[in-house]
């Protein structure tokens, strides 16, 4: 190779060179772009995820946050509460029902054996709620039928859509409008004791001692045993009160021998001297 295929070759090799640097001087500012797009979709795409709370101060007795919140029949009880979010929120669902024979995953405590009465009363309403804390209330109207254990179920969503857990206290309402009954046990069993439904068996002869009263006198109280599947008492008896104010009894309920298996109810109505009646009793597995 003479000196002028020389001077070409390395005039030649400093252009190689010089493309090349381009080349990758070209490559390194496309990625960069590319990688500020996929930064700039990252951020447009980031959601809200922190669920909205209850964040009502401790110690009010009229808070979902209470242990429990006491009523009594025939007056008006106002739960206020305030809900917070980071960003905003949405809405709150009040849900209030009956406690018998269920339970809540979230919150709720055993409430263990209750009589209830008035158990068709319930309340449902969905309140809007906006900023980032917002104090909301509901009115309840406690009826005159009702007696017992009420669950108080309080449900947020956000604006972003997230649902927070439900937050769960009890409603205890007292009633000395209506005839009362207790039971102080049954088969010789305190049934505050009970883990769940009592099983009994056809062909039992379950002994019930309690009491039933009321201020104006009770004219008629009696205790059945009733199939749920078809409603009907395949066992009944009077008690026979003439109108006393309080009567204690020691009853025995029998179940034929050729009763149906299944589950059925033990129910006790009472009617009082000015015409108040009531209905309670609690579930039965017969085997």
């Amino acid at each position: 190779m003479d000196a002028s295929q020389l001077h070409h070759f390395g005039e030649a090799k400093n252009q190689n060179q010089i493309t090349i640097y381009r080349m990758n001087f070209s490559i390194s500012d496309s990625f960069m772009a590319l990688a500020g797009v996929a930064i700039l979709f990252a951020s447009c795409g980031k959601t809200d995820t922190e669920l909205p709370t209850v964040c009502t101060e401790l110690g009010s007795e009229t808070s979902v946050l209470a242990d429990e919140i006491e009523a009594i029949a025939g007056t008006t009880v106002t739960i206020t509460d305030v809900f917070c979010d980071n960003e905003e929120l949405s809405e709150v669902r009040w849900d209030i029902h009956n406690a018998a024979d269920h339970a809540h995953e979230e919150g709720e405590s055993d409430e263990g054996f209750v009589l209830h009465s008035g158990t068709e009363w319930e309340v449902l309403e969905t309140t809007s709620l906006t900023g980032t804390s917002n104090a909301s209330s509901i009115a309840l109207d406690i009826p005159l039928t009702a007696r017992g254990v009420w669950d108080v179920v309080v449900s947020l969503v956000d604006e972003a859509g997230n649902a927070g857990p439900d937050v769960v206290t009890q409603l205890h309402i007292e009633n000395e409008h209506l005839p009362e009954f207790t039971l102080s046990e049954v088969d010789g069993v305190d049934p505050g004791t009970w883990a769940g439904e009592p099983e009994w068996s056809t062909g039992d002869s379950i002994t019930l001692s309690g009491m039933v009263k009321d201020a104006d006198g009770v004219v008629e109280a009696f205790i059945s045993l009733v199939r749920e599947e078809d409603e009907t008492a395949i066992w009944e008896l009077s008690l026979e009160p003439n109108d006393v104010m309080e009567l204690q009894f020691i009853v025995d309920a029998v179940i034929p021998a050729d009763a149906q298996t299944g589950e059925y109810h033990l129910e006790m109505t009472a009617t009082d001297a000015a015409g108040n009646a009531m209905e309670t009793g609690f579930h039965v597995e017969v085997e």
